[in-house]
């Protein structure tokens, strides 16, 4: 039940509002008069909505006082005024209020907008938790990354960055990218063209640029390598410009050192961790250090005399070949992205480095180094599917699309053969697919299992990711979980709680490695997220329907009791009256009801009239000394008896009822006759609102018999 504060000065229009929303099933946990004790009674109480007055006693309006509710304490405001001129209107979207209802006002329309500011207030927390989740991600990269919308200023620096540059985050934000990433040209000195400019006016990517320099806040001068990339919505608009960029002062004082001396270039070469080479002007490989062995498979000698055009990827030869044209004629190459082929088949991302080899004045081939940039690029790949898979997943209610959603951004972060979604079940027993790849819904189709089954069952258990070999299939043995060789089980965990797992397979043995598995980790929390704000969206909607059907039977029920009293007040006929409290009593749903009367001179409670099933015969009665009689005990003792399950209940009741309500008719102070009501045959239970429109009735029938008799 939500909490609601109500912020009014006029009494009588206070406790109204908070009639209306306790009928509407909210909790008011206070009533403030005053901008002043709405503060406090929000320290005091701390209400899920604040239902605000805008003008109000004492020196601090509703305006005021939501500023300050909303700073301190993040509390949803909805505004309740009779005042909508233009000056109030702009002072409270100041104050980013939840909604803003005109009285006098509907309670379907004070229902609706409470509802939609408690739900988009529940989805902002949820958009800056993820928010936050993003944030944390870019801060862990080794690169430093500087975040900036499209007019250059910054929005966001992670710790590389700030060690980089010497700004800290609180100082950067908000300021033009060039004042933070202050660069120049290594060769001429003069300023680098600004990244966000040069993304903002191609409308792509830029980099990697090299051969810069960046002046940190201290004066020191860092070779940097940079890039930049556009961020774009959903239309493919331009909203922003991330620019990475690394420190490489010592990768260019490794390749000024090699210049020095060959032999210095040798010893260095067959230490070095990337590749260092050397070509002919015809592009034939004439050295090439033991590094390749690493990146490509091959052992040196195997490539020696073999044209570099080899072992690129056939698409990228012509790229390879302008390279080479480049370099013959006297200019480096630096930062040439290209992907090769390795041995195996697969294939691998490199960065290229090279020079011209001068001799006597005259190019007679080039050197240089190529690094492996396959897990750089897989990570810049990933990063991007994670946004991606983050916007997307985000984007729908819809269990199906969240779903597909999921199983598309699996796919392109680590590949699979057979993907699977398992939920646990709401009694937490037992775990069953939700959703499967194609290939494999036979399967498990219809499928359960108990938490201590396999693999699923252990990662249920533990809490952690497991990565599984298992054994390869028999010949001619039909498709079974051992056909799936490479596991990654993964579980889906939100506030301590194992939603269920995800687990994705292949047919290979060792297609995954423990980097798959720490890729998949930061998804599966965007997963577990999703999961939960869909069943969130789900139940409120769930509660939303059910809400309105109580509203609709209530109403129902206030109708039959209005008509009643109509009926009463213009009745003269006592018999007549007393069998429209009958008629109105059985249209309220209850299986049996009846009026019995007060025989002071017998000393017996007689039954008179009734409607329904089960009931006492025509001349039933009981002696008002049968104190062991509910119906007794309600005329003697003036109070209303009752009992929800007959069960548990001890005494004695006239008829049969599985739950009954016996409510005194009290005349001049002395009961004059009972009304009864009970619930037999249908699953319905008389509850404690039945009781109140008993006593309605019941009040209705006194006015009426005190007026007629």
């Amino acid at each position: 039940m939500a909490k609601v504060l109500v912020v009014e000065d006029e009494r009588v229009v206070a406790e109204d509002i908070q009639s209306k929303l306790e009928k509407l099933g909210y909790a008011v946990c206070a009533v403030a008069s005053s901008g002043e004790k709405a503060i406090q009674k929000t320290k005091e109480t701390h209400p899920d909505l604040v239902l605000m007055d805008i003008v109000l006693k004492g020196k601090m309006d509703g305006i005021e006082a939501a500023k300050l509710i909303r700073i301190q304490f993040n509390i949803p405001i909805v505004y309740l005024t009779a005042h909508a001129d233009k000056k109030t209107l702009q002072r409270a979207k100041v104050t980013e209020p939840y909604g803003y209802i005109l009285k006098p006002y509907e309670s379907r329309e004070l229902h609706t907008t409470i509802e939609m500011a408690l739900y988009k207030h529940e989805m902002e927390k949820k958009l800056r938790e993820s928010e936050q989740w993003l944030a944390t991600t870019l801060k862990s990269i080794g690169d430093g990354i500087i975040a900036t919308d499209t007019k250059g200023v910054i929005t966001f620096v992670n710790p590389v960055a700030e060690s980089l540059t010497g700004w800290s985050q609180k100082e950067a934000v908000g300021t033009p990218l060039e004042d933070i990433f202050n660069t120049i040209k290594e060769e001429t000195g003069e300023h680098a063209e600004n990244l966000v400019t040069k993304v903002i006016r191609k409308g792509s990517s830029v980099g990697p640029v090299t051969k810069i320099l960046l002046i940190s806040r201290d004066g020191s001068t860092l070779v940097i390598e940079s890039s930049a990339t556009p961020i774009t919505d959903d239309t493919g608009t331009i909203i922003g410009v991330v620019v990475a960029f690394r420190d490489i002062t010592e990768r260019k004082q490794a390749e000024e050192a090699l210049q020095e001396s060959e032999e210095k270039f040798r010893g260095i070469a067959e230490r070095n961790f990337d590749v260092i080479y050397e070509l002919d002007l015809e592009g034939c490989i004439t050295y090439v250090s033991p590094a390749i062995e690493r990146i490509a498979g091959y052992i040196p000698k195997e490539m020696l005399g073999n044209p570099i055009q080899d072992y690129v990827l056939q698409p990228e030869i012509p790229s390879a070949d302008y390279a080479l044209a480049i370099i013959r004629e006297g200019e480096t190459l630096e930062g040439f992205h290209m992907e090769i082929v390795k041995k195996d088949g697969s294939l691998a991302s490199v960065e290229v480095n090279a020079s011209p080899i001068i001799k006597e004045g005259t190019i007679v081939g080039s050197q240089g180094v190529v690094r492996d940039i396959t897990q750089r690029k897989r990570a810049e790949m990933q990063l991007k599917s994670l946004f991606e898979a983050s916007r997307l997943i985000n984007s729908t209610m819809d269990m199906k699309q969240i779903y597909k959603f999921i199983s598309d951004s699996v796919q392109e972060l680590v590949g699979f053969e057979n993907f699977i979604i398992f939920l646990v079940s709401k009694d937490k027993i037992s775990m069953y697919p939700a959703y499967t790849s194609e290939n494999v819904k036979d399967l498990v189709k219809g499928l359960a299992f108990s938490y201590s089954e396999g693999l699923i069952g252990h990662c249920i258990k533990t809490r952690e990711p497991v990565l599984f070999e298992s054994a390869r299939r028999e010949e001619g043995e039909p498709l079974t979980a051992k056909e799936m060789r490479s596991q990654i089980a993964v579980p889906l965990i939100v506030e301590n709680e194992c939603l269920g797992v995800l687990h994705i397979s292949k047919s290979v043995a060792s297609a995954y490695d423990q980097k798959d598995v720490e890729v998949l980790k930061p998804l599966s929390e965007i997963i577990t997220s999703a999961i939960r704000n869909s069943r969130l969206h789900d139940e409120i909607k769930r509660f939303n329907l059910e809400l309105e059907e109580r509203i609709k039977q209530r109403s129902k029920r206030v109708e039959t009791l209005l008509n009643a009293k109509q009926n009463l007040q213009k009745e003269t006929n006592w018999e007549k009256g007393l069998q429209t409290i009958v008629e109105s009593m059985g249209k309220l749903g209850f299986d049996q009801v009846g009026v019995f009367l007060v025989d002071l001179l017998e000393k017996k409670l007689n039954f008179h009239t009734g409607k329904g099933i089960e009931l006492p015969e025509p001349d039933a009665s009981i002696s008002l000394k049968r104190a062991d009689y509910f119906g007794v005990r309600c005329v003697t003792e003036k109070k209303t008896i009752y009992v929800k399950d007959s069960r548990f209940a001890e005494g004695k009741q006239i008829s049969e009822s599985d739950s009954f309500a016996w409510v005194p008719i009290i005349v001049q102070n002395e009961a004059f006759a009972a009304l009864v009501a009970g619930a037999l045959e249908s699953e319905r239970i008389i509850e404690e609102e039945d009781v109140k429109d008993l006593e309605i009735l019941a009040g209705m029938c006194a006015a009426f018999i005190d007026r007629t008799r």
